[in-house]
């Protein structure tokens, strides 16, 4: 098992226009500007990815990071933040980790006005890094809704390759499946 507890609680800023942001691993002093962020979002993200991973209340937040802090601890995935001063603008994690084959799942979303400026990708890139460099896996896969552009222009960027589609993957509905190796 992947000692996940060990990584480090910031990544290197990401760029962005004039400014740097801040990627925070995701802790509990950010459950009110997650909560906001899940507002902005929720119309876009939870179709995909669950009520869990974008939560609108500052109750559900904490409940979100109090889970995902234990599924740290347990090895399971890591969750970090792209903050702007005191704003989330959306969340990258690894998670479903295989501790045999060194394999797992990649996710992101961002709030809608984050979209556009290349945000996604350069934090996926902080992930992809932590995830080969410092975590030792050998693979990272992407699950994207077939209709999600933004999504698979960002898996593009990233040169993720496309392997195929898997049927009733996530929600009962189809998604993509790209590998990053």
């Amino acid at each position: 098992m992947i000692d996940l507890t060990v990584l480090p609680s910031r990544l290197p800023p990401v760029q962005s226009d004039s400014q740097q942001l801040q990627v925070q691993r995701l802790a509990l002093k950010h459950a009110d500007m997650l909560s906001v962020a899940g507002q902005q979002s929720a119309a876009h993200v939870r179709p995909w990815l669950g009520n869990t991973l974008c939560p609108v209340t500052p109750a559900a937040s904490k409940q979100c990071i109090t889970g995902m802090e234990s599924q740290r601890e347990q090895g399971y995935g890591i969750t970090y933040l792209l903050i702007d001063d005191d704003q989330c603008l959306g969340m990258g994690l690894i998670n479903y980790i295989h501790p045999v084959h060194l394999s797992a799942n990649l996710g992101f979303w961002l709030r809608p006005d984050a979209c556009g400026r290349g945000l996604a990708t350069a934090l996926c890139r902080s992930l992809i890094k932590l995830g080969f460099s410092q975590m030792g896996l050998h693979r990272l896969e992407c699950l994207v809704e077939p209709a999600n552009k933004a999504s698979l222009r960002v898996v593009t960027r990233l040169g993720a390759e496309k392997e195929g589609v898997c049927r009733k993957r996530v929600f009962g509905r189809d998604a993509l499946l790209y590998s990053i190796t």
